[in-house]
């Protein structure tokens, strides 16, 4: 083999690497935005609206139900992938100037129970999937780090 099929192959190697490295870079299933100010987009697992909780520390989805005025808030990882279970019984929310609180779920197929869930529900007369609104989580404790007063639109989400 002469010098430059030895060039050749290194650089070919190195081009390799650095594509490898670039697709291991941005880890998760997610698509890519330029709208977003991070430069990549989750897609919420319900449909719902996400909301980032520090800098992908975690996220939640709030998600309209199939009936009338049934809502969950899902808490996920920073990447919107996996269900973390919280500690809390409940969750504060302000959804369109009014005070919901949304219990924990349990399920028996997840092994989920209150104070050991990752979904919470509540009923909301009067919101449905396709209303805009604005949106107040008064408190959230994810992993022993608090986050208050979560304010963002439904449903925009806040990435």
């Amino acid at each position: 083999m002469n010098r430059a099929d030895i060039i050749l192959k290194s650089g070919i190697f190195l081009v390799g690497l650095l594509a490898g490295g670039l697709l291991v870079g941005c880890s998760g299933d997610h698509s890519h935005s330029e709208e977003s100010g991070h430069g990549h987009y989750h897609a919420a697992p319900h449909g719902g609206s996400l909301v980032m909780l520090g800098d992908h520390f975690a996220q939640l989805e709030l998600v309209a139900g199939q009936n009338p005025g049934e809502w969950s808030i899902y808490v996920l990882d920073g990447g919107a992938e996996r269900f973390v279970r919280i500690e809390q019984s409940q969750v504060s929310v302000t959804m369109d100037g009014q005070d919901v609180v949304f219990q924990a779920v349990e399920n028996a197929a997840t092994g989920e129970s209150v104070g050991d869930t990752s979904q919470f529900s509540a009923s909301v007369q009067g919101l449905g999937k396709d209303d805009e609104f604005p949106v107040i989580i008064e408190e959230i404790v994810v992993n022993r780090q608090p986050f208050l007063m979560i304010e963002f639109d439904y449903p925009e989400g806040k990435h």
